[in-house]
Parts: structure tokens; sequence; C-alpha cells
């Protein structure tokens, strides 16, 4: 079969990354809201952070692009919406919206060709929904953050790849560390929080600066 010619270590990592989410997914579905699932959901992440790793060093393919957001529609659009359900039946119309809107956001990423992602990475924003629901944070925190991290999933602002090694290590720390202890979620909301709040704080500076500057020439004219 021609198509396991095209498979690289990457793309093996992609189908790993599948495969947990979708494992994460169907536990969630035989035995409900349990730490296992979560679990699944790290290794997810460590997974598709490991693919972008090795693809960085070897130039990803365009197979390899659409194998990995594939990849991440289940673990980081299905999963996220389908444990959104479980914790509240009544939380259906956000989880919807939110799986709609990590697909249109992973849909743009490849074809836009540019080095930083464009909107919040739907990786972030299923760590930040299964955090809230682990936190058991209720229906008002959930339904919030889902409808938020919708519309800034499909945002124009631009946040940044994370490749600082120490940086890295950290988010490693603390994922691991959420599989044995529920209260290191609040570490993880703390880190998403401050990843997706600082480049819209860096918008809105550099839109008032541009605003500055336009008004000051328009006084020199």
């Amino acid at each position: 079969m021609r198509v396991f010619r095209e498979v690289s270590l990457a793309d093996s990592l992609s189908v790993l990354n599948a495969l947990f989410g979708f494992t994460a997914v169907a536990y969630l579905l035989l035995y409900g809201i349990r730490v296992e699932s979560y679990a699944l959901l790290y290794l997810s992440t460590f997974s598709d952070g490991l693919d972008g790793f090795i693809a960085k060093k070897t130039e990803k393919s365009p197979f390899g692009k659409e194998l990995d957001s594939l990849a991440d529609s289940i673990s980081f659009g299905v999963f996220p919406a389908s444990l959104l359900v479980k914790y509240d039946a009544n939380l259906f119309p956000f989880a919807a919206l939110f799986l709609a809107f990590s697909i249109l956001r992973l849909a743009r990423f490849n074809v836009l060709n540019v080095e930083d992602f464009i909107g919040v990475p739907t990786l972030v924003s299923a760590l930040a929904v299964t955090s809230l629901v682990r936190l058991d944070a209720g229906y008002g925190w959930a339904a919030v953050a889902a409808f938020l991290l919708s519309f800034l999933m499909v945002c124009d602002v631009r946040y940044p790849r994370v490749r600082d090694a120490f940086a890295l290590l950290v988010v490693g720390f603390v994922l691991i560390s959420a599989i044995f202890f529920a209260e290191m979620c609040y570490a993880i909301l703390l880190l998403v929080g401050v990843y997706i709040t600082l480049p819209i704080i860096g918008e809105g500076v550099r839109f008032w600066r541009e605003r500055r500057l336009k008004r000051l020439l328009s006084k020199q004219e």
C-alpha cells in the first residue's frame, strides 16, 4: 500500500495522537469522567508536541500537515466537546460551537503559510476547557470558557509557537503532575491564561500606537 510510504516518524506520532484522542473519547463514553481520559489527553498533547518538534527538523510534507490537523480535530476538538456534554448536557450548544470553531481553526491553519499561529491553538483551548471540567468549575465557567475560546481560535491575533526548551519542560512537568494531582489544573489554566492574554495586550498596544501616530501625522499636515 502506497500510503505507508508517505508516513514519516512525525506522521506516526500524529496517528498516535489521534489514537490517544479516540481512546479518551471511548473511555469517556464507557466509564464517564475519570482521570484516565485526562491522562490520554495529555498523552495526545505530548504526541502533538513531539510531532511538531520532529517535523520542524525534517520539514513536514503536505500529507503530514493534513494528518496532523485531522488528529488534532479528534484529540483537541471532539474530546473536549464530548467532555463538556458529559459534564453537563446543557452545555451541548457551547460544545458544538467549540467543535465547529476548532475544525475551522485547523482548516485555516492548513491553508495559511505562516510561521506563527493565527488564533489560539486548539490544543491550548482544549487544555483550558478540560481543566475547568476537571476542577468542577460549574456550568457557568465552562460555558463562558467554551464560548470565548471558540471565537479566540478563529480570531486574527498572532500567537507564537513555544520553542524555548525551559518553557517546554515547565509545560511537560505541569501536564505530568496533572495526571496525579487535579490541583495542577490551576497551573495549566495560569499558563493558558498568560499565553492567550499577552498577544492580545500586544495587539492592543500596537493598535493604540498606530492610531496615535496617525493622529500626530494628521496634525502635522
